[in-house]
């Protein structure tokens, strides 16, 4: 058998230069004007969120459903991989090892965000950004 030599990495000019353009366009403005990139950012997402929110919500269950029936029909039976291939993992060891990633990024982004999201906004209506707050955010955060 012929081993397949690696495939050289490439970049692709037409896909990567037109993204990386948009995306230095839009970090640029945000620096030079952030206070009305600010503004512009908002009513962006709040237009997308009023007119075209229900094609999110719309593409989320499709995804579901179609998901929910290749698993329970007899395309969920295919195997991939040749005929005598078993399974690494166990579906109990799928689960717990798909439940500690799901959990550890959890615990990963709110270790950090929950106590700057109780720092700047404190429950009850405190004053942001203060000492106080901050002992607060940590005291909030250690509670939940």
């Amino acid at each position: 058998m012929e081993h397949a030599q690696p495939k050289e990495k490439t970049l692709e000019p037409a896909v990567f230069f037109p993204a990386a353009i948009v995306i230095f366009a839009v970090v640029i403005f945000a620096f030079v004007a952030p206070d009305y990139a600010s503004t512009a950012f908002t009513d962006v997402q709040s237009w997308i969120a009023i007119n075209v929110g229900w094609l999110y919500l719309l593409g989320v269950f499709l995804f579901l459903g179609v998901s929910i029936v290749i698993a329970f029909s007899s395309w969920g039976r295919i195997r991939l991989g040749p005929q005598d291939s078993t399974p690494d993992y166990s579906f109990t060891s799928w689960f717990a090892m798909l439940f500690s990633a799901g959990m550890g990024i959890g615990l990963m982004f709110y270790g950090v965000a929950e106590p700057i999201i109780h720092f700047t906004s404190p429950p009850g209506g405190a004053d942001g950004g203060t000492v106080e707050a901050a002992r607060q955010a940590m005291v909030t955060t250690f509670f939940h």
